[in-house]
């Protein structure tokens, strides 16, 4: 007659309530295709999964998800009667066991009504601590599963625990030790993290009677302590009384009488204290047969009784039996065979009735399951019609968008390539213009000033007084200074140096230049790069470099400056620095760093400035070795 550890008494905390309710063309034409682009293929995704999720089937939603979305009429006013249904159930749970069915089978005709799936976890749970307490353990096990199933379905992981609970409790009675020890593990961590610690002291006691069924008793009494305490914290005087019967029960089986009727004893007064119908029947019974163990036959015959009265008011077949079980054998023990006689004939009947009882709670749970079979293939078939009609829409617009994102994208590709060799058409005529540039400025006005400079050579500064030869030096100091500076600025602007021998002798040659100024110290490290580029990328770095180290000459008032050079796997990477007193207005950059930025984008490469007052300006470039159209 163990008790196998009911439910608590604290039910709204165990059984919680759940409620119910391209470049060359204009930026602003990119930035348009882009986005449309992008949203194109957005809503090419959103249309794509839909009808996807949308199968004839219907597998693609869960059975749960298909449950809810058809409530019928009357729901609002049926749900409120599914939670009031509830709380008495789960009142009368330990008081009347007939009424507590009672109102959990329509609680579960109501919840299938509206294939409300939120409603039946409540019914089975309730369900479920009934069979428990009766020992339905075949039972227990398929509504354990069917809740374990629905819980996870709509992520409600308190259930999920519970069922976990019932289903260890059935293995356990069935000696399947390992699952039950998995299930009782999982259990207690889920109400762990939840901090649902009534849930998990009653689990950690089932775990408890769990090693004392396997006559492991140390780890028994270490579990019950554990349970006891955290009842105890918990001012939960049911839950102390269902640790100190399965306890007593423990000392029954290792025939410690007397440690047996003490704990039952305290048991029973808890009980009272609670109002517990249940736990002071189960107590009793527990009680009567460590009295008949002891060969206390007198109180054993009447400790039965008590309990025999008890079971008739809680309405339990299996408590009764349990009960007139203990009495004949007390009666039989005294020698009085007459009475042993007519209990044992009761307990044969009553035997009979266990039987129909579990026949027919078997029966009643396979018939309310093909019912609910049935209704959830008819609201199957009618949500699988709507979702052919909405797969059908759906994919008719799902072909236009394809078509529409079809023609932009083809029409896309013919504007980018359009635009490459726009782009590659500017770049040409850049190049020969910048030579034609060049060959001017160093065939016609380097020419010009060359042949006055030699002019003026012939002229005799010593027929001149004084203040005329102070003209004449001036005159004859600037225009070599002029034709100088031609003749750098013809071959900075194309150096035969790049065209024959590459990027890297034509960057030499510059920094050599710059730094006979001996105002600015420019460096030049160079990393790989072994083998010629792509003659626009070696056009381009050029330019670039000649750009950013102007801007340095003429606005950094730096001492030090420095170009890195790098060819990485798949980039080249361009870093220029310098000491000096950096951008001092950052929003306002002049047309050399907007000239740097578009041979940048040119080459499809990325471009960093960092710039800090007094700290010097850091000009980081990257550019791919092969540029894509």
């Amino acid at each position: 007659m163990d008790c196998k550890t009911p439910y608590l008494n604290e039910y709204h905390e165990i059984l919680p309530l759940f409620p119910v309710l391209s470049e060359i063309l204009p930026a602003w034409y990119q930035d348009v295709m882009s986005d449309l682009w992008r949203l194109l293929i957005f809503f090419f995704l959103c249309a794509f999964l839909s009808g996807s999720g949308c199968t004839s089937s219907g597998n693609s939603k869960s059975k749960s998800e298909t449950q809810e979305a058809v409530p019928k009429e009357n729901f609002a006013e049926d749900t409120l009667t599914i939670i009031e249904y509830y709380d008495l159930g789960a009142a009368y749970l330990f008081i009347d066991a007939e009424k507590s069915m009672y109102y959990a089978k329509h609680l579960l005709f109501l919840s299938q009504k509206h294939q409300w799936s939120k409603g039946k976890i409540l019914a089975y749970n309730l369900l479920s601590t009934y069979y428990l307490l009766d020992g339905s353990y075949d039972i227990l096990r398929e509504l354990s599963n069917e809740t374990m199933t629905l819980s996870k379905r709509l992520n409600m992981p308190l259930y999920t625990a519970h069922a976990k609970r019932f289903m260890a409790e059935s293995y356990s009675e069935y000696r399947q030790w390992d699952s039950a020890r998995i299930n009782y593990d999982q259990a207690i961590k889920i109400f762990t993290d939840l901090g649902a610690d009534s849930a998990r002291a009653l689990t950690i006691e089932n775990l408890a009677n769990h090693y004392r069924d396997k006559s492991k008793y140390e780890q028994a009494n270490r579990y019950y302590d554990q349970a006891y305490q955290i009842f105890g914290k918990l001012n939960s005087d049911w839950g102390k009384s269902t640790v100190l019967q399965s306890r007593g029960y423990m000392n029954v089986r290792l025939e410690e009488f007397s440690k047996a009727e003490q704990y039952f004893k305290q048991s029973l007064e808890l009980s009272k204290k609670v109002d517990s119908r249940y736990g002071e029947l189960n107590t009793l019974n527990d009680l009567s047969n460590t009295y008949y163990k002891q060969g206390e036959y007198d109180k054993a015959i009447e400790t039965g009784l008590k309990a025999f009265e008890q079971s008739k008011i809680y309405h339990s077949t299996q408590q009764t039996n349990w009960a007139l079980e203990t009495v004949s054998r007390a009666y039989k023990a005294k020698k009085m065979f007459k009475e042993a006689l007519a209990y044992n004939e009761m307990v044969s009947h009553n035997r009979r009735m266990v039987h129909d009882e579990y026949v027919e709670r078997q029966h009643t749970m396979y018939q309310l399951t093909y019912e609910n079979e049935l209704k959830d293939s008819a609201i199957q078939e009618k949500i699988i019609s709507e979702q052919k009609n909405i797969q059908t829409v759906l994919t008719i617009f799902s072909c236009l968008i394809i078509a529409f994102a079809t023609f932009l994208w083809f029409n896309n590709k013919k504007l980018r390539r359009k635009n490459a060799e726009i782009r590659e058409a500017m770049i040409q005529g850049q190049t020969i213009e910048r030579k034609r540039v060049a060959a001017e400025l160093h065939d016609h006005l380097g020419g010009t000033l060359a042949s006055l400079n030699w002019y003026l050579y012939g002229i005799d500064r010593k027929v001149l007084s004084l203040e005329e030869q102070k003209i004449y030096d001036s005159v004859h100091q600037m225009v070599g200074s002029a034709y100088r500076e031609v003749r750098s600025l013809s071959h900075n602007l194309m150096p035969a140096e790049l065209e024959e021998h590459g990027l890297i002798m034509a960057l030499n040659r510059l920094i050599d230049k710059l730094n006979e100024n001996k105002n600015i110290d420019f460096k030049f490290n160079l990393s790989g790069l072994n083998n010629r580029l792509n003659n626009k990328i070696e056009f381009e770095l050029y330019s670039i470099v000649l750009e950013l180290t102007n801007n340095i000459m003429k606005h950094s008032g730096a001492n030090n400056a420095t170009i890195d050079l790098t060819e990485n796997l798949k980039t080249i990477s361009l870093t220029v620095s310098d000491n000096g007193v950096g951008i001092i207005d950052a929003s306002r950059q002049g047309i050399g760093l907007k000239n740097v930025k578009s041979r940048v984008e040119s080459v499809h490469g990325k471009i960093q400035i960092l710039n800090e007052k007094k700290s010097g300006t850091r000009v980081e470039i990257e550019i791919p070795k092969v540029i894509t159209r």
